[in-house]
């Protein structure tokens, strides 16, 4: 099981993976942008009283390192702890779960129990996390997309690997 107590590795890792993706890229298709800086206890702290919800452990540890990333897998952003609570990103979102009846039903869930972490105003992706009994988010991380499960990740540790993987992946179809 993959788990970063020390999330400095895995970030750098996938700032160099965009550096080349980048590199690659001289149109700028896929947008290169830097990790933000490492959220507060108190910037944590407060996006969970906004939103009467305990991040998961691993999710909120990771906060300490990178408080947010614009671009983090192609358009797709990495939300802010401020994010998390309201904004576009998060309402665009919560406005895509309202269009996935089928999806939310199928899988029994609810969009009030339903945690964006990653989105965005160009594309259909959502990364979210479920909000368990007692208000947890719990540890799993989904990807939909129009109205679709695509993947379902273990942990967010498993999401980010896959995220590099999948940028690396990207590198070598472009120079193809």
């Amino acid at each position: 099981m993959i788990s970063f107590a020390d999330w400095r590795p895995p970030i750098v890792e996938l700032v160099a993976t965009k550096q080349a993706l980048a590199a690659g890229d001289p149109e700028g298709i896929f947008p290169y942008h830097l990790p933000e800086v490492a959220a507060s206890e108190e910037a944590i702290a407060t996006a969970e009283r906004a939103l009467h919800i305990t991040f998961d452990h691993e999710y909120r540890n990771f906060l300490t390192f990178a408080g947010g990333w614009k671009g983090f897998h192609q358009s797709v952003s990495l939300l802010t702890t401020t994010e998390l609570v309201s904004g576009p990103l998060r309402d665009s979102a919560c406005e895509a779960f309202e269009a996935m009846p089928e999806l939310l039903e199928d899988l029994g869930w609810s969009p009030e129990n339903l945690l964006p972490i990653a989105a965005t105003l160009e594309d259909v992706d959502i990364f979210l996390m479920k909000i368990g009994g007692g208000g947890v988010s719990e540890s799993q991380v989904y990807w939909v997309a129009e109205g679709e499960l695509i993947d379902t990740f273990e942990t967010f540790s498993h999401f980010f690997v896959s995220i590099i993987d999948h940028t690396k992946r990207r590198i070598i179809k472009m120079q193809e």
